[in-house]
């Protein structure tokens, strides 16, 4: 009996109970947050507080879209600055070290070439 007692405590506590309340409106949830993030206006308000998840959307991938130029700019940048190293100072690299370098300007050539 007490191990009855204990089940039905862990199946109708809060955490169960919310676990069982997403497991159950997941597929609802996450279709009004993609019809928010997609829409318009995106706004969602609940009682007093209300959110505008598209402009949140829009503003995120304006940040992707800076965040991948920059990266962008900061391999070209560097493929610049080792292809400069190479010519004014290959002749005192190890051979090692200039294997090395030739395999970095290499792999930036390839990831600057398909942006």
């Amino acid at each position: 009996m007490d191990l009855l007692k204990e089940i039905l405590k862990i199946v109708i506590s809060w955490p169960m109970a919310a676990m069982v309340a997403v497991i159950v409106l997941k597929k609802p949830i996450t279709s009004l947050v993609d019809r928010l993030v997609q829409s318009e206006s995106g706004k969602a308000k609940v009682g007093p507080m209300e959110v505008e998840l598209g402009k949140w959307a829009e503003k995120g991938e304006k940040v992707m879209t800076d965040v991948s130029r920059l990266n962008q700019l900061m391999g070209e940048s560097r493929l610049l600055e080792l292809e400069i190293i190479t010519g004014d100072f290959g002749g005192r690299f190890t051979d090692e070290q200039r294997r090395l370098m030739q395999k970095h300007i290499e792999e930036l050539k390839k990831l600057t070439a398909d942006r």
